[in-house]
């Protein structure tokens, strides 16, 4: 799963699968510091491509605005 932000301490990762149903979002957090380092699910569902498309685009404005 690739890795969207790193630090010595502290990984957040990011997955989007197809599945029948629409796209398969997983966000999850892996700390390798941990007394028994596991990766742990924050966040997941399953979104329709028209949510996809929305959420990209609310990033996309996101940073358009902090390009500014």
């Amino acid at each position: 799963m690739p890795a969207i932000h790193t630090s010595p301490a502290y990984e957040l990762r990011a997955r989007i699968q197809p599945t029948p149903l629409g796209h398969h979002l997983l966000l999850s957090t892996f700390v390798p510091t941990a007394r028994r380092p596991e990766e742990q699910v924050k966040f997941s569902t399953t979104l329709s491509r028209e949510e996809l498309v929305a959420l990209r685009d609310v990033i996309d404005q996101a940073l358009s605005h902090s390009a500014a």
